[in-house]
């Protein structure tokens, strides 16, 4: 490597250092979690479902104070089908429809004891595709809310690195 192309690549370098800093500094989690599949509106009922299946408690936090809402998202963008993301649109989709005839509202307006009947009505296996929706959120719900670092840690005592490791200790000649 000639001596030219070496002050090339370290003025390239340090100018890449110094531009960094000023440009991960715009960074916000809103910026940074952008979902691909649902829009603001099917994300706010998505964390009114997710807020149903596990309220917050008087002094346990529920999916929404452990952001389990966030989790579903993710995990329906990432890991679910084309297909399933359609079927869970338009089980939200219905679920909305359903309150509104019912309750004359939204589903994310309605209370909690609306809310959880009109789930309820969901599980009941009426159509296949409602049955799947209703158990599907269901058990994404819990497992996002099961593996949280919060529950994990206080509920199920795990500890990330088991054990200890004790470097400076004297060894004793038997």
């Amino acid at each position: 490597m000639n001596r030219r192309e070496l002050l090339k690549n370290l003025a390239l370098g340090a100018g890449a250092v110094v531009a960094l800093p000023s440009w991960a500094n715009a960074w916000t989690p809103s910026k940074i979690m952008v979902s691909g599949v649902f829009s603001s509106k099917e994300l706010g009922l998505l964390s009114s479902i997710a807020s149903t299946f596990i309220p917050e408690g008087k002094s346990e936090p529920g999916a929404l104070g452990l952001e389990v809402d966030k989790f579903l998202d993710r995990l329906f963008a990432d890991c679910y089908s084309k297909a399933d993301q359609e079927k869970i649109k338009q089980g939200m989709v219905l679920l909305n429809t359903t309150a509104k005839k019912s309750y004359q509202s939204a589903f994310s307006d309605c209370t909690q004891l609306q809310r959880e009947s009109m789930l309820i009505g969901f599980s009941e296996p009426s159509t296949t595709e409602k049955e799947w929706f209703y158990d599907t959120l269901r058990k994404e719900t819990i497992r996002g809310y099961t593996t949280s670092e919060y529950v994990m840690v206080n509920h199920y005592n795990y500890v990330m690195a088991p054990g200890h490791y004790d470097g400076c200790v004297d060894v004793v000649e038997s």
